[in-house]
């Protein structure tokens, strides 16, 4: 059976750790995989300066990724609800500001990506992505999309176990309804975990991902959220 060597995309995608690729100059592969992130979401409102914790909630995601030597490219799509009994993630619109409390709100991301082993274990790569957000109360939904770079490693431990790692930085635009644009946004991403190897194409994951978003309205305000937390995941290769 050939070599199959783990491939990291980046800290956005739900399965970091599981994406595997063929080791450059070998076969293409395909790759599927599931992860459960246990993430909280917090963060700063600064109209009156609040703060906002999520008392529950976390995120469920999907990915997909083709590699041919060198090259891969890959979609990822995670989402989940948060419950704020208290403080909210405010509502910073076009024409007004609207503080909330007491309700759910729900949080999504997609990221469109392709990347390039530039050594045999260290990757680049650039990131199409696009985060969601939709308030329980009212249905009020706000969106940030954008272009982004990043760097992903890994380190062999032994046969089974690896050490893994990425970092990406994406800047856009945030949008709400109708695709009217209120602001500018930035967001970073760190992943560090490791996989364990159950046969040649089955991988189990594990790990600590970092996620924060920094919100410049076009009214003076601004806005972070940092989703936080631990993931667990499973991934499958098709060799081609």
């Amino acid at each position: 059976m050939k070599r199959i060597k783990p491939m990291i995309f980046l800290a956005a995608f739900p399965l970091a750790s599981l994406l595997l690729m063929a080791a450059p100059a070998q076969a293409s592969s395909l790759s599927l995989g599931v992860t459960l992130n246990g993430t909280g979401w917090s963060g700063d409102n600064s109209s009156g300066n609040s703060h906002f914790e999520s008392d529950q909630g976390g995120q469920l995601g999907f990915s997909l990724s083709y590699s041919q030597d060198r090259w891969y490219v890959g979609l990822s799509l995670q989402g989940g609800e948060y419950e704020f009994s208290q403080t909210a993630p405010t509502q910073f619109r076009a024409s007004s500001t609207q503080p909330v409390q007491n309700t759910n709100v729900k949080h999504s991301d997609f990221d469109l990506l392709a990347g390039y082993y530039v050594w045999d274990r260290i990757s680049l790569f650039i990131d199409l992505k696009a985060v969601g957000s939709q308030w329980q109360n009212n249905d009020y939904e706000q969106g940030f999309g954008g272009l982004g770079l990043g760097v992903a490693g890994y380190h062999p431990l032994n046969e089974d176990w690896t050490l893994y790692g990425s970092w990406g930085v994406v800047g856009g635009k945030i949008s709400e309804k109708n695709d009217v644009e209120i602001g500018d946004a930035s967001s970073s991403a760190l992943t560090i975990g490791a996989s364990y190897k159950l046969n040649p194409l089955d991988r189990l994951s594990m790990g600590l991902k970092l996620r924060g978003y920094q919100y410049d309205f076009d009214n003076g305000e601004s806005q972070t959220h940092d989703l936080n937390g631990i993931f667990f995941g499973y991934n499958h290769v098709f060799e081609m």
